[in-house]
């Protein structure tokens, strides 16, 4: 059970999502209620060599649109001391975690020189790595920079290398859930005293139309491009990318060091084993279960929660 001096609280915000660049812009968003879903970008991929209506056509998909970021191949690399033929060879993961980083320090009023040589931890949750479908095809063009540059584990150590954080630094691969496990885990790494604060969040780039593929034999992603959960034209989810970034602290710390406090967390974490088949099925026994447990073990009244994550349960 949570006490008063465990409570985790979000001290620093940063994102980059379709139709965001940051922060305001992304509730200006939300506020107006705006829907960034558009048709795969010709500078992405060609479309109609991969598309076909009928979900069992060998090696197409059916989906025609995704949530993009603009701009997903400019960086300035050289504001975090990366040279310009390192900075080729990354994934672009690598960079908007980077850049998300920075808006979360400059949110919470953390700079380089105050977080460097700290015990900051660094949790970040990512499952794919379609940048690896570009250079793996020509292998002559690799170099000891694909290595670090497309390598999903050098996510969270590039934000380390960066800033010089000594605390734990890891990226956390549990399919959908990822980015909140990462959570999870930097709570509870907080609360066992592995480092005094964390940067986590998760990541998501859409380069190529591979995963499109496998999603659509599966038919979990919609083929209008829309989730329309709880609802009788529920027919998937709509993939998106992007990169959302939060540093969390202990309550009681936050308010000793003036920091600006966005909400206090609470997290919980189980698995389904086979309580529901197959291995893809959600079980909702064991949902309700972790919802009881985040509830009761941090002392949480429902009245007072405010949001709900309902695709990974998150409060």
């Amino acid at each position: 059970m949570d006490t008063d001096d465990d409570t985790i609280v979000i001290v620093g915000i940063g994102c980059r999502f379709p139709g965001a660049e940051n922060k305001d812009e992304f509730w200006n968003v939300l506020l107006n209620g705006e829907n960034h879903v558009i048709e795969v970008p010709p500078e992405r991929w060609k479309l109609d060599p991969h598309y076909d209506p009928d979900p069992d056509a060998p090696g197409k998909t059916y989906v025609r649109r995704a949530g993009f970021i603009k701009s997903y191949d400019e960086w300035d690399n050289r504001f975090y001391g990366i040279s310009d033929v390192e900075s080729e060879r990354m994934d672009p993961q690598h960079k908007y975690v980077l850049d998300c980083v920075h808006m979360a320090m400059e949110d919470g009023g953390f700079t380089r020189k105050l977080l460097a040589a700290s015990d900051t931890g660094v949790y970040i949750g990512a499952m794919n790595d379609d940048y690896k479908s570009g250079w793996n095809d020509d292998l002559k063009v690799t170099d000891n920079y694909s290595l670090t540059g497309s390598s999903p584990s050098l996510i969270s150590a590039r934000v380390s290398f960066v800033y010089n954080l000594h605390g734990p630094s890891m990226v956390i691969d549990t399919a959908c859930s990822s980015s909140l496990v990462a959570m999870h885990v930097a709570a509870q790494a907080i609360k066992a005293g592995d480092c005094s604060m964390a940067i986590c969040g998760g990541v998501n780039c859409i380069l190529y139309p591979d995963m499109f593929v496998p999603l659509s034999k599966a038919r979990m992603v919609s083929p209008t491009g829309q989730c329309q959960a709880f609802t009788a034209e529920a027919d998937g989810y709509a993939r998106g990318e992007g990169c959302g970034i939060v540093i969390l602290k202990k309550k009681k710390q936050a308010i000793a060091d003036g920091n600006k406090i966005w909400a206090e967390i609470s997290t919980g974490c189980n698995q389904d084993g086979r309580e529901a088949t197959p291995i893809t099925a959600p079980s909702g026994n064991q949902q309700e279960k972790l919802l009881e447990k985040v509830y009761s073990g941090n002392r949480i009244n429902a009245a007072d929660i405010q949001y709900i994550e309902a695709h990974d349960l998150i409060i």
